[in-house]
């Protein structure tokens, strides 16, 4: 009966430990290919902005 305890405990002991390395070594595989697919977005260019001044001519102002 003492056997089949230590036995099962050593089981479920080593399947925990088993299910802990697993997790570890997907949880970043998973994040980089989250990231990976964040990266396809466009690049949106800055918006160059035209302000009037009080003698009549424009001056250009980058906007980022």
């Amino acid at each position: 009966m003492k056997n089949d305890a230590i036995s099962t405990g050593l089981f479920i002991a080593i399947g925990f430990l088993c299910v802990a390395i697993v997790i570890a070594i997907l949880i970043p595989v998973v994040r980089d290919v989250i990231d990976d697919a964040d990266d396809n977005k466009p690049t949106i260019p800055s918006v160059m902005l035209y302000e009037k001044q009080k003698g009549g001519h424009e001056e250009a102002y980058l906007k980022v």
